[in-house]
């Protein structure tokens, strides 16, 4: 399993979104408690839409992308900043715990999943609400760019891009999101 990820991409990012990659055991489903390392000094939560594929393909036509992803969720993206040790910089965003996923929602129970509402809060407080539809590069050009460097697997995650602003993370935040109003994330923030 690949879990991919990219910057910008939503709202007033004009510039191309660039990617990074982060490890399978970064992810942290909904429902788990996100524990604060003691490594850096602050940890940069960044909303995002989070896709699945649920299919094998190479060289994807953007034409034909949208039959290569099955699911979509709300997460966050977290990275650590001014860490304690400048050779592991390729792992501020690969560390456990980096790659908050919500449950997913399959995208044959909704009508048009590229316009369902996503709407994600820290502390109460509405955060980022967007759809996949608003993307500066279009879920499809991103699925078929990624497919021409490497095969998309089943169960491969794109985390699309920068939904709303960063959150620096501190012990009791609570992480939610909702999708056309149905709660998909709910994670706390421990020490």
């Amino acid at each position: 399993m690949k879990v991919i990820g990219f910057t910008g991409n939503y709202g007033k990012h004009e510039e191309m979104p660039h990617s990074y990659l982060m490890a399978d055991s970064s992810i942290l489903y909904t429902g788990r408690p996100f524990f604060v390392p003691d490594y850096a000094q602050r940890f940069l939560a960044t909303p995002t839409i989070v896709v699945r594929t649920g299919r094998l393909g190479k060289c994807i036509a953007p034409k034909f992308a949208h039959r290569y992803w099955d699911a979509f969720t709300a997460g966050f993206s977290v990275q650590a900043l001014q860490g304690d040790d400048e050779r592991l910089v390729a792992l501020d965003r690969a560390f456990d715990g980096a790659a908050i996923v919500g449950d997913w929602v399959e995208t044959s129970a909704i009508e048009d999943p590229l316009h369902a509402v996503v709407e994600v809060t820290v502390n109460e407080e509405t955060v980022a609400r967007c759809c996949l539809a608003e993307m500066c590069t279009p879920l499809a050009e991103l699925l078929s760019a990624v497919s021409t460097r490497c095969s998309i697997k089943m169960g491969d995650l794109l985390f699309t891009g920068d939904a709303g602003e960063g959150h620096t993370l501190v012990p009791g935040d609570r992480l939610r999101a909702t999708i056309d109003g149905r709660q998909v994330l709910d994670v706390n923030v421990k020490l």
